[in-house]
């Protein structure tokens, strides 16, 4: 019992430290280094789909919506030239579906479903940049792709930053709350971190203070009525 209860709180520790936004820097970062030359002023992009994870069955379109729904926004906005093979590209976009699992106690499992944008040189195959956006499983089927898609439009925002795009106000403050957790997630965890806390605290205090039986009745002696 006592194991089954450290191992749930080892479980809540470790997921609110892989959720929770890091802890600003104490010391200044470094200046930022270039960014690829072919990114900013390449014209002509192939989509790739980099595929994805069983677990994003539960969105309409299943690991193939990122694709579909990246394809269809780069040509709403009408940037780049979309073309239909990488050799006529100056730029590959490959975007994959990832939901990395935290195990748990009992057999239990956290996801943190992602999406990954890679920008790829289609002659050297080298990956110029990356960038990730986290997508919101939460609520019913409509809500769900609701959420994916704005992580899509997250990718789309991260691009624009990266090439030199400004972004709106709404744009900019979307991007920060996706990189945070939700706060009724947040909520969620430090309540059950609260109650692992707590049956921890509990079943310690149980098994160093066994409860005291009382005494069995002396064969000697009539039992008490």
């Amino acid at each position: 019992m006592l194991s089954d209860l450290r191992n749930t709180l080892c479980f809540v520790l470790a997921a609110l430290l892989t959720f929770a936004p890091a802890l600003p820097a104490q010391q200044t970062s470094a200046p930022p280094a270039p960014i690829p030359a072919d990114i900013t002023t390449a014209q002509a992009v192939f989509v790739s789909n980099g595929g994805g994870s069983n677990y994003f069955s539960i969105f309409t379109g299943g690991a193939d919506r990122g694709y579909n729904t990246l394809y269809h926004d780069l040509q709403t906005a009408n940037r780049y030239q979309l073309v239909g093979s990488p050799s006529e590209a100056q730029l590959i976009f490959e975007i994959r579906s990832v939901a990395p699992a935290e195990s748990g106690p009992h057999d239990t499992v956290a996801y943190n479903p992602q999406l990954i944008l890679s920008i790829i040189d289609p002659k050297t195959h080298a990956v110029l940049w990356t960038t990730s956006a986290n997508v919101r499983a939460i609520g019913l089927q409509k809500r769900r792709d609701r959420e994916f898609d704005a992580s899509v439009a997250i990718l789309l925002d991260k691009l624009s930053e990266v090439t030199g795009q400004p972004l709106t106000p709404q744009q900019i403050k979307a991007v920060n709350n996706n990189s945070r957790l939700p706060t009724a997630a947040k909520v969620f965890i430090v309540a059950a971190l609260a109650v692992a806390v707590g049956m921890t605290t509990y079943g310690i205090y149980r098994v160093t203070h066994p409860p005291t039986l009382p005494p069995l009745p002396n064969p000697g002696q009539p039992a008490l009525p």
